[in-house]
């Protein structure tokens, strides 16, 4: 009793404290950073006792000196934890840093590296002579759960406290913290830090100057000072991320552009970093993430492993509010969509993120952008400005004319001006003429004939090309028709491949003819850097090129004759079969291989396009280079579209065979499968279907309905994906094919299990598994295999499902099936979870996901994902459990595979009930149970009602 008693006075005296320590007013805020030790528990488990607590001490003399000298305080250590209290928030974060950098000095002279993770949090907190309490601390401790090895995340009531510029900070995302709700959280970029020291310190490169596909300058460039100078406006305020210049072909957006460009120096614009993309030139979305990634992350970023075009904007998105940037989108219109109904919006949905992220974030400097249509996208962000290009002035036209020495009155020149309606490149055109050959004298006008387009914007142009038309003399022509046809820049070394062998003229006097066409202004010079080549006829490593305006190229491919047209894309394609590497390894090696694409089939030479460059060259025939490998969906669409009338996939591709015709069908839905468009895919597929069996051509029919199986049932249409590989099986069959019917049965055999109807399913298997040992030496392998494996795991034949999946693995790294390689780590990891074994699950979902990730097939991240996410929660690690859960949500909306949704809201909902949030894990339950029954999902459907009943009994 009196020891109970002794416990009771305790215990009331500890309540008397903490209730004066309450009384007592908030002095002000602080900043509280936890850190811990990344893989302690291991460590300790594999080295001891002693070993483990000599590398905590380790830790600990090398960060306690770090919290010091940034005006902070040890408040107290937990095993292997750091709780700090800092005044402000710039202290704790600065702590922050220079912790991570210690750190990643002393992990460079040692074996025995140490790892932590960082959280801070900024509040109000109760203070006493050796702790704090209070909101504040509970935060801290639970964004730290959420951070990976050697990040740094903060909340943002960090963030808005700090004061002190040079911090690089990246939008994490918005998380749920139990108790506190959801909160947005920032990563602080600690390297990036450490690179802006070593930049002070003189240690760093200078950011270089990125330069694509660049509009050359104006030389007769005149006025329009008021739009030049709202352009340096807009760069200059904090509040105009975005800037467009918008008008109609020809009114000079792209030379306003380079001419504010040209400025800088001149108005003492100094960005960190400059890149310009010109799309008229490279309209590949691909190539320009790419390029634009590899530019702001210097280095940073493996590119091999960032395939998928939603990766590659991800990433941007990290890295493109580190510093200040001048970035300039020339042309944007090649990539938005022209359609009446949504007119003017990106037509890739990643391109459209990167847009309103920049619009919507911290992003320093100017994005600029030129394009003929509006940004629907973005017009409702107040940091985004335009500028409507409109018809030059008439003032600027007068500077025009007295530039280029046109004479002629005052209302002459208005006559004219009015007369073609203020067209920059129309009165550029005429007033070049007027000058060069006809000493400049204004009542020339006077013989330029009407064009019926007139009245149209682009018609103005047309009217003077006519005019000019009749000037040139027929090499000139010649000369300009063949160039309209190019869509890159044009060099001299295709000067002498493609245009003298059709020009019969001497180098000297092409080179004059040239020269001409740079002053009549049809075509601009710039001159780039290249190495020295053995075919170059240049002495030295300049490198001329030459580009003209899109309505230019337009006007002189329209006269073009057509069979003459063709002829010349014919040597054009093979003067770059010849330039073009045999396996590029790269998109940017295979830029000339995409170029004959276009070129090849503008010829009309489709079979042979088909055959010897994209499938031998780009696809590589079944390893599919440019789609597995270099994870390039958008590109191979857009190659793809070569192959059809005008681009459109609804009619028929123009090669001979039927069974190209079903692949380019097959391929074309399965990149838009991939890319997120699962509507138009299932579309696509469903029209070309029946005529392939109308033709009883039984095999590419097959092929069709396969395809769209695998599409319906993971878009969640399980009864339609159902009925789909039951007619692949009976196409099949028709073609009495063997190895059609192994690949229909695991299929109708794997959603049938999902449907609940189990009956029918290890039959269905067990017959796939016995036909393709019969004709093809081999268990089930591949997808089928996969099918199988999963069945076998979801009814617990553990030790059945390891030994199958040991095969198939061998079998599918034997011929190099990446996307089946990636699924059997994952259910490699599956079977050790279950077993226990949570290292080695761990080892084979690492493997699982960079593989997806390198190929950029999004459905293999998702799986990887959930079954990270169910590895978690055996590891009680709920936090991360529902992060992955949540990252796999993301990439689900994006994709439009609603297969699986449903097993990640259940996910979602466990990891809430175990942290003791009822009503969230019943919000996804019940999520998860109605997603499962409107998609007829048997197996989530019952063990979603399972998880309500036991909600409902807590």
């Amino acid at each position: 009793m009196k020891e109970m008693s002794k416990t009771i006075e305790e215990l009331l005296r500890q309540r008397n404290q903490i209730d004066e320590i309450i009384r007592r007013e908030y002095s002000q805020k602080v900043t509280v950073l936890f850190t811990d030790i990344v893989g302690s528990t291991e460590y300790f488990a594999k080295k001891g006792d002693i070993a483990g607590r000599a590398m905590v001490q380790r830790h600990n003399d090398l960060l306690f000196p770090i919290i010091e000298d940034c005006n902070g305080k040890v408040i107290k250590t937990i095993g292997d934890a750091i709780m700090a209290c800092f005044g402000n928030a710039d202290d704790g974060v600065q702590a922050g840093i220079s912790m991570q950098q210690a750190l990643a000095e002393y992990n460079q002279n040692t074996d025995d590296e140490i790892h932590i993770r960082i959280g801070l949090h900024t509040g109000k907190a109760i203070r006493e002579p050796t702790d704090i309490c209070g909101d504040t601390v509970n935060t801290s401790s639970r964004i730290v759960t959420l951070t990976d090895s050697d990040q740094i995340l903060i909340s943002k009531a960090t963030k808005d406290e700090l004061s002190k510029e040079g911090f690089n900070l990246y939008f994490h995302g918005d998380y749920h913290l139990k108790g506190i709700g959801n909160i947005p959280i920032y990563k602080v970029l600690w390297y990036e830090d450490q690179k802006s020291k070593e930049l002070k310190d003189k240690e760093k490169k200078e950011l270089i100057i990125s330069l694509h596909n660049q509009t050359p300058p104006e030389p007769n460039f005149v006025g329009r000072e008021d739009m030049l100078e709202t352009i340096t406006d807009w760069y200059k305020s904090s509040d105009v991320q975005i800037g467009a210049l918008i008008g109609w072909g020809g009114f000079g957006k792209s030379a306003l552009a380079r001419r504010w460009y040209d400025s800088l120096k001149a108005n003492n614009i100094q960005p960190d970093g400059i890149f310009w993309w010109g799309f008229y030139r490279n309209p590949y979305l691909d190539r320009f993430l790419e390029e634009l990634l590899r530019y702001l992350a210097q280095g940073r970023v493996d590119l091999n492993e960032v395939k998928a075009t939603w990766q590659k904007a991800e990433r941007i998105k990290e890295f493109i509010t580190e510093r200040e940037y001048l970035i300039i989108l020339d042309g944007l219109e090649e990539m938005q969509k022209d359609e009446t109904e949504e007119f003017g919006t990106m037509k890739d949905r990643d391109f459209q993120e990167i847009l309103r992220y920049i619009a919507d974030s911290d992003f320093k400097g100017l994005c600029l952008i030129t394009t003929r249509f509006p940004l629907t996208d973005i017009e409702g962000y107040t940091s985004y400005k335009r500028l409507d290009v409109e018809e030059l002035s008439k003032e600027d036209t007068k500077l025009l004319f007295e530039k280029v020495e046109v004479k002629g009155t005052e209302d002459e020149i208005e006559a004219v001006w009015r007369e073609f309606g203020g067209h920059t490149l129309s009165l550029v055109l005429l007033a070049n003429q007027l000058a060069l050959y006809y000493g400049g004298d204004i009542k020339r006008v006077k013989e330029i004939p009407p064009f019926p387009s007139d009245k149209e914007v682009g018609g103005k142009a047309h009217r003077i090309l006519l005019w000019y038309d009749k000037q040139l003399n027929e090499n000139q022509k010649q000369f300009m028709k063949i160039f309209s046809l190019f869509r890159q820049a044009v060099g001299e070394r295709e000067f002498d491949a493609v245009f003298l062998p059709r020009i019969e003229m001497k180098p000297f006097h092409f080179k004059q003819m040239v020269d001409d066409l740079c002053k009549r202004r049809l075509i601009s010079k710039q001159s780039e850097f290249r190495l020295p080549t053995p075919d170059s006829r240049l002495p030295d490593s300049s490198y001329n090129t030459y580009t003209t305006h899109p309505l230019i190229k337009g006007y002189f491919e329209s006269i073009f004759d057509n069979e003459e047209k063709k002829a010349c894309h014919k040597a054009i394609y093979e003067y770059f079969g010849k330039i073009a590497k045999d396996l590029p390894e790269t998109l940017e090696e295979m830029q000339p291989l995409f170029e004959q694409v276009y070129h090849g089939c503008s010829a009309g030479l489709y079979d042979d396009v088909y055959k010897d460059v994209y499938k031998e060259k780009i696809h590589r025939w079944d390893k599919y280079f440019i789609a597995n490998r270099l994870g390039a969906w958008e590109t191979n669409l857009s190659l793809i579209k070569s192959f059809f009338p005008n681009g459109d996939l609804s009619q028929k591709p123009l090669v001979s065979k039927k069974g190209d015709e079903a692949r380019l069908l097959n391929e074309a839905g399965r990149a838009l499968f991939i890319i997120g468009k699962p509507k138009e895919a299932e579309e696509l597929f469903t029209k070309k279907i029946p005529g392939e069996v109308e033709c009883k051509d039984w095999q590419n029919a097959f092929v069709g309905y396969l395809t769209l199986t695998d599409l319906q049932f993971r878009i969640g249409e399980l009864e339609k994906g159902l009925e789909s590989a039951k007619k692949a099986l009976e196409m099949g069959k028709n073609a009495k094919s063997d190895s059609c019917v192994c690949a229909s049965k695991p299929r109708i055999a794997w959603i049938l299990h999902l449907l609940g109807k189990s009956k029918e399913v290890e039959e269905g298997f067990k017959q796939a598994d016995e036909l393709e040992r019969k004709s093809s030496g081999n268990q089930l392998h591949g997808l089928r295999g996969i099918f199988y494996t999963d069945f076998l795991i979801s009814i617990k034949r553990i030790d059945e499902a390891l030994e199958f999946t040991q095969v198939n693995l061998e079998i599918c790294q034997r011929k190099n099936l990446l996307p089946s390689i990636s699924r059997c780590h994952r259910c490699l990891a599956a079977i050790e979870r279950i077993k226990r074994n949570h290292n080695k699950a761990e080892t084979h979902l690492k493997e699982a996901i960079e593989i997806a990730r390198k190929i950029g097939v999004p459905e293999l991240e998702i799986e990887a994902l959930l079954e990270f996410s169910r590895l978690d929660l055996d590891r009680e690690r709920y936090e991360d459990a529902i992060c992955k859960a949540t990252d796999a949500l993301k990439l689900i909306t994006r994709t439009g595979f609603k297969l699986y949704e449903p097993e990640a809201e259940l996910i979602l909902a466990k990891a809430h009930l175990v942290q003791g949030d009822k009503e969230k894990a019943k919000t996804h339950a019940n999520s998860a149970l109605s997603k499962a029954t409107s998609m007829h999902y048997h197996l989530v459907k019952s063990e979603s009602i399972q998880l309500l009943e036991k909600i409902q009994n807590i």
